[in-house]
C-alpha cells in the first residue's frame, strides 16, 4: 500500500514511492478492502476507490475472469491486487505496484502530551511522508497515534469523531477560535468511561464535570451532530445525508462489512480450452469477427489446439457475457451442486491444467443412511470479488442485486461511477462435498414438527430484522437449512481439531433449497490462499476409511457442549440478533471467515435432538464414542 495525500493527483505509473505497509492480496477483497480501516506500523489508512486503482492497477497480467460471477455482478472482468515491485538498492516500490491508500482517521493523539489534532494543527508530517509527529517536544521525534474513535452512518459515510464540537458542547459560545484539545483520563481504568476531552484554548479543562467519552456511544449521544456525507475512499462528500451517526471504535468489526460475491470455476469454464481463451482476452476483444481466425492461429500454433475449437470457445464465452439475463446466485449454486455430484477429470490441453477435478464416491456403510454421495474435489478454483460494503450492520444481498442495493444507498459503492470491473482474488485449493440423502431429510422433517417450529421461530425473527434494516432476503430459514449449516460447522471444528487445519483456513459453501430444485449439501474447502490449500491433506479425508470415523466423532462431540445444559436449552425465541438456537463458542461458532452467514442460523438441536426430547435429531441417538473407536 502507498499513502497518497487527500485530493492530490495520483503519481505516474513509473514513479517511485515509499510503501506504508503490506497486506495479503486476498485481504483486499475481504478484511482490508476498499473503505475499510487498515492498521499498519505507520498508522491507520484506508484503501481508496476504483478510480485510483485504475491509475496504478491496469496491467493486463492482473486481469482475471470467471464468467458466471461476471454475469451475476454485471462486469466484464476482475483485477487482482498488485504485487509490489521493489526498486533495487532502495526501500521504495513502483507506484503501479501499490494499492493506493489515504490516512484515516485524520485526527491523531500524541502519546506524551496527549494533545489531539490533525496534520498542520498541531502536528506535522514526519520525514517518512506517512506518519505524523508532535512538535511540542523539541528535537525529540515523537510520532503520534491515530485516535480510537470515528463516526459512521448506515449509508456508509465515515468521518472523524467531532472532537471540537464534543469538547465545547456545554459552552454557550460554541467552539472557540483557537481550540487546543487534549485527551485526558481519570486514571482509574482503561475503559471508555474513564476518558474525556478538554480544550485548553478556552478553559473547558477547568470545568468541574468532564463528560466521559463512553457516553458518546449511546443511542442519541450524537443527536446534535449531523452526518457530513464524507466518503474518504472516494475523496468526496454526499450532501444532505439525513441518517443519524454513531460513534464507533476504529478497530471495531462493524466499521466494514464487505459485500463479496463468489463462484467456483466449474465446467465448461474450468476446462483448459476456456483458460486458453481467457489468457488471450485482452488481444481478442477488440478484433473484428472476420479477423479472429488469423489472430487465433498464433495461439493454435503455440498450444497445438485447432483454430475452430478456439473460435467456438471464444464465441461461447462472449455469448454468455453479452446475451440473456444475468445469472442468479440461486441458479449458480444449482450448477455447482450438479458439478460436485459428478466425476470430472478433464484433459490437459497445451500444457494448461483444468481448474476443476472431482471424484464422486459412495459413502461408507455407516454413513449411507444419512448421505448418498461424497465428492472429493482435488482441484478447485474460487473467485471472490468485492462489490461494495456496508457499515454498522451487514447487508445481506445476492450478487445479482448488488447494483440495485448500491443505487438505493443500502450498500456503499467502490467508485463514484460504475466500472466494468471489480477487485477480485483467486483461491485455489481442494474440498470435500457431502450430499445428504434427500429422502432421509424429508422423512426426518415430516416426523419432527418440533424442529420445524424452531426453524419457523428463527425465520420470523430473521424476517423482522430484515424489515427493520431495510434489506430483502432471497431464502427462508427451514429445518433443512439449520441441519446442513449446523453439520457443516460441527464438521469444520472437528477437522481443525484432529487433522491439522486451522478453522480459519477452512470454509463452508452451502447448497440448500426447499423449493423448485431440492438441494441439501455442503462443500468444506480450503478457503485461505496459503500452503494449507493445495497439499492434498483435506481431499484425502474423503477416503471412506478416514471420513467415517471423522464424521462419527463429529456427531459424538455435537452431543455435548461445555456450556450445557444452558446451550442446548436455549429457546430460539430468545435468539435476538444471533438468529440461532443452541449454538455457542463452545460447540458450533466458527471464525467469521469460515461461515457464509455471519455465524447465524445455527441450531445444534437439529443434529442431536432438543433438551426436552420433543423431537429427535436427524442423526438419531448418538452412540458413545467408545463404541466405534478402534
Amino acid at each position: 500500500m502507498a499513502r497518497r495525500p487527500r485530493f492530490a493527483p495520483a503519481p505516474a505509473a513509473t514513479d517511485a514511492i515509499e510503501p506504508i505497509g503490506s497486506v495479503r492480496r486476498s485481504q483486499l477483497v475481504s478484511t482490508f478492502g476498499i473503505g475499510a480501516i487498515v492498521d499498519l506500523e505507520k498508522g491507520s489508512f484506508m484503501p481508496m476507490g476504483l478510480e485510483d486503482w485504475e491509475r496504478v492497477n491496469s496491467l493486463p497480467a492482473l486481469r482475471i475472469g470467471e464468467e458466471r460471477l461476471q454475469s451475476m455482478l454485471g462486469v466484464s472482468h476482475f483485477r487482482l491486487g498488485p504485487v509490489k515491485e521493489q526498486l533495487a538498492g532502495t526501500t521504495q516500490v513502483r507506484a503501479r505496484s501499490a494499492a493506493p491508500a489515504v490516512r484515516f482517521p485524520e485526527w491523531h493523539e500524541c502519546p506524551k502530551c496527549h494533545r489531539i489534532g490533525k496534520e498542520g494543527a498541531p502536528f506535522e508530517l514526519a520525514d517518512d511522508g506517512a506518519r505524523l509527529r508532535c512538535t511540542a517536544h523539541g528535537n525529540a521525534t515523537t510520532y503520534t497515534s491515530p485516535v480510537r474513535f470515528v463516526v459512521a452512518c448506515r449509508k456508509g459515510h465515515l468521518s472523524d469523531f467531532p472532537w471540537e464540537w464534543w469538547a465545547h458542547r456545554g459552552r454557550q459560545e460554541g467552539v472557540c477560535q483557537r481550540p487546543l484539545l487534549k485527551l485526558g483520563s481519570h486514571g482509574q481504568s482503561a475503559s471508555l468511561a474513564d476518558l474525556y476531552v478538554t480544550c485548553e484554548g478556552c478553559g473547558t479543562a477547568e470545568r468541574p464535570t468532564r463528560e466521559s467519552l463512553g457516553s458518546a456511544f449511546g443511542a442519541d449521544a450524537l443527536g446534535g451532530w449531523r452526518c457530513d456525507g464524507f466518503r474518504p475512499w472516494l475523496h468526496d462528500r454526499q450532501a444532505d445525508c439525513r441518517e443519524p451517526v454513531r460513534a464507533l471504535q476504529r478497530g471495531a468489526s462493524n466499521i466494514h462489512f464487505g459485500v463479496v460475491g463468489s463462484a467456483l470455476s466449474i465446467p465448461p469454464a474450468s476446462e483448459a480450452l476456456n483458460l486458453l481463451i481467457e489468457q488471450s482476452r485482452m488481444f481478442l476483444d477488440g478484433v473484428p469477427d472476420a479477423a479472429l481466425p488469423s489472430v487465433l492461429a498464433g495461439v493454435s500454433q503455440t498450444y497445438g489446439v485447432p483454430v475452430a475449437q478456439l473460435l467456438a470457445a471464444y464465441r461461447r464465452v462472449r455469448a454468455i457475457e453479452e446475451g440473456g439475463p444475468a445469472l442468479t446466485e440461486r441458479a449458480a449454486r444449482e450448477q455447482e451442486y450438479d458439478a460436485l455430484s459428478q466425476d470430472r477429470n478433464d484433459p490437459i490441453v497445451g500444457g494448461i491444467v483444468p481448474q476443476f477435478q472431482n471424484e464422486a464416491l459412495t459413502p461408507p456403510p455407516a454413513l449411507a443412511n444419512w448421505f448418498d454421495l461424497i465428492g472429493a474435489a482435488s482441484r478447485l478454483r474460487e473467485v471472490r470479488a468485492l462489490a461494495g460494503f456496508s457499515r454498522i450492520e451487514p447487508h445481506p444481498v445476492s450478487a445479482e442485486r448488488v447494483a440495485e442495493a448500491i443505487a438505493q444507498g443500502k450498500v456503499s459503492p467502490l467508485s463514484k461511477t460504475p466500472r466494468s470491473w471489480l477487485p477480485g482474488a483467486e483461491i485455489r485449493g481442494e474440498g470435500i462435498f457431502l450430499r445428504f440423502r434427500t429422502e432421509a431429510v424429508d422423512k426426518w422433517i415430516a416426523a419432527s414438527p418440533g424442529a420445524v417450529e424452531r426453524a419457523n421461530i428463527l425465520e420470523a425473527r430473521s424476517r423482522r430484522i430484515a424489515e427493520q434494516r431495510g434489506y430483502e432476503r432471497d431464502y427462508t430459514i427451514t429445518a433443512r437449512l439449520l441441519l446442513v449449516h449446523s453439520f457443516a460447522h460441527a464438521l469444520i471444528r472437528q477437522i481443525s481439531v484432529e487433522c491439522g487445519y486451522s478453522a480459519s483456513a477452512l470454509r463452508e459453501r452451502l447448497y440448500v433449497s426447499d423449493s423448485n430444485r431440492i438441494m441439501n449439501g455442503v462443500l468444506v474447502y480450503t478457503g485461505s490462499p496459503d500452503s494449507e490449500g493445495s497439499l492434498g491433506g483435506l481431499v484425502r479425508l474423503a477416503e471412506p476409511e478416514l471420513l467415517e470415523p471423522i464424521i462419527l466423532r463429529t456427531l459424538a462431540n455435537a452431543g455435548w457442549c461445555g456450556s450445557d445444559p444452558v446451550c442446548l436449552e436455549t429457546d430460539p425465541k430468545q435468539s435476538g440478533d444471533r438468529v440461532s438456537g443452541a449454538a455457542c463458542h463452545c460447540c458450533l461458532l466458527l471464525p467469521e471467515t469460515a461461515c457464509e452467514r455471519f455465524n447465524r442460523e445455527l441450531d445444534r438441536a437439529v443434529l442431536v435432538g432438543d433438551a426436552e426430547s420433543t423431537f429427535e435429531g436427524f442423526f438419531g441417538p448418538i452412540a458413545p464414542e467408545a463404541s466405534w473407536q478402534s
